[in-house]
């Protein structure tokens, strides 16, 4: 079975178990919010991250969460945690906290110790590794802000989503003959309502209360710690898993299956989006009152499907397959091609969830690929083909006028001006220094001052404008490691 190498690494600190402790403490420990005494609902957390370039584990070592508002906090988490962010390329589920008391908090605040960046310089060897330990600016101390309050209402279960985007808070340096490492964290938090907008939530479990004709069926014993009081532990019950005819589904060999062969105690891992189920009556919305409308389902113990990183060396050919050659580090020896086939089923996807055609994969195409590997053949058979389709252009500077009376707003740049230009659905950041530490938090392009450095991504029009994505400035150089 092949196995990243971050994960021997790691395995003692496994990430279930990180997240259950992050949310673990919600109710207790330092201040409560200013709402304590009007009820209680439950938080729960999702954590998830963009692909990194360059680097094939990004380690964090968090030893506080907070939640924050004006007149106290909720110490969430407080301890030792580890946990590589490329394990999260799908989005998490991680755990529960009920009786949360109810109120509005301002920001959430974590606190890390270290961030290490390792590669494995093409090779299998852990003495080849490369292992950078970047400096961390604000004493570790990261504070996210979304836009308006993170409002606990009673009865009600809130699902904060923290994305991490590596390739956005990692910049490399060159001073002098040598590169230098900064960490510029630019972690988004998504108040996540009726639906998950992006990814797939993944959950493993046991089938139980199989519903033939309703297609429907209880996915039990998930592996979802929750906590009731400070002291006590309890269960999520079962999420009910809801199945359609465009819901693909494989067995422990990784071949097209159907819903008959899901078997009453048999294990199996599902990815999906949660809806709220409309026919419950129940007032008190917890994770036993939400759907989770399956895209994927895996039969199988956990594990037994693998994922393998890597970059197609071929397109899909007449017989649905292409050729993935595997980076090293994930349990198998390098280099090797394998042939990826595709199947009935087969589900091809960008890391939004979004459904793309098989002629995405394209040679040099970053890839990563979920299915049975038959070894005797070298054939990965495939369940899921995640393609990067993220390929966006960074550029570095200041900003100058805004407006500029051209494209949007100027950014001076070391290789001359720039005029960028935004839209509705561009993300605009302001990452500063506090005397707590430092702040993220989301703006409009219109609060964008001249002076501040600033980082856009995008891609160049035809027009001679620069569309950007996601644009990112900082605030004083204290910001700087």
């Amino acid at each position: 079975m092949a196995m990243p190498r971050s994960f021997n690494r790691f395995l003692t600190f496994i990430l279930l178990g990180t997240l259950y402790a992050l949310l673990a403490g919600c109710g207790g420990g330092g201040g409560g919010s200013s709402a304590s005494a009007q009820g209680a609902g439950s938080v729960a957390l999702l954590l998830t991250d963009a692909p990194a370039v360059g680097f094939d584990e990004i380690n964090l070592h968090i030893t506080k969460a907070e939640l924050l508002s004006d007149s106290g906090h909720v110490t969430i988490f407080q301890g030792d945690r580890y946990y590589n962010l490329l394990d999260l390329t799908d989005a998490r589920l991680f755990a529960l906290r009920e009786r949360v008391p109810a109120g509005s908090f301002s920001k959430i605040r974590l606190t890390l110790a270290t961030l290490q960046l390792v590669s494995y310089n093409g090779t299998d060897d852990p003495a080849d590794d490369l292992v950078v330990y970047p400096k961390l600016p604000g004493n570790g101390k990261l504070d996210l802000n979304p836009r308006g309050d993170i409002t606990v209402a009673p009865g009600e279960t809130l699902v904060l989503q923290l994305d991490v985007d590596a390739n956005k808070s990692i910049h490399i340096v060159q001073k002098g003959n040598k590169q230098e490492y900064e960490f510029r964290p630019l972690v988004l938090v998504d108040i996540v309502t009726d639906a998950f907008r992006d990814r797939y939530i993944r959950l493993h479990g046991v089938v139980q209360n199989i519903d033939t004709g309703g297609s429907r069926f209880d996915l039990c014993d998930i592996s979802l710690p929750v906590r009731i009081a400070d002291d006590t532990l309890g269960s999520p019950g079962c999420v009910k898993v809801e199945v359609s005819d465009s819901t693909s589904i494989f067995d422990i060999n990784g071949m097209p299956a159907a819903f008959t062969d899901l078997s009453d105690g048999g294990e199996a891992t599902v990815f999906g989006r949660l809806r709220r189920d409309t026919h419950t009556d129940d007032s008190h919305h917890d994770i036993a009152d939400r759907i989770l409308v399956a895209a994927l389902i895996e039969l199988g113990p956990e594990g037994a499907f693998d994922k393998l990183a890597g970059q197609a060396l071929s397109d899909v050919d007449g017989d649905d397959r292409f050729t993935l050659d595997v980076a090293p580090g994930q349990g198998l020896t390098t280099p090797v091609q394998l042939a990826v086939q595709l199947q009935s089923g087969t589900r091809v996807v960008n890391r939004k969830g979004e459904l793309l055609d098989a002629t995405a994969i394209q040679p040099g195409t970053a890839v990563k690929v979920r299915g049975v590997l038959d070894t005797a053949t070298d054939t990965l058979f495939a369940s899921l083909v995640l393609v990067d389709t993220d390929s966006f252009t960074r550029l570095t500077g200041t900003v100058g006028s805004n407006p500029d009376g051209s494209c949007g707003f100027t950014l001076q740049t070391g290789s001359g001006d720039r005029s960028i230009r935004s839209n509705s659905g561009t993300a605009v950041f302001l990452v500063s220094a506090t005397s707590s530490g430092l702040t993220t938090e989301a703006i409009s392009v219109s609060e964008l001052q001249p002076g501040q450095e600033a980082n856009v991504y995008g891609s160049a029009a035809l027009d001679g404008c620069f569309d950007a994505d996601t644009v990112i400035a900082f605030s004083g150089d204290s910001v700087l490691p």
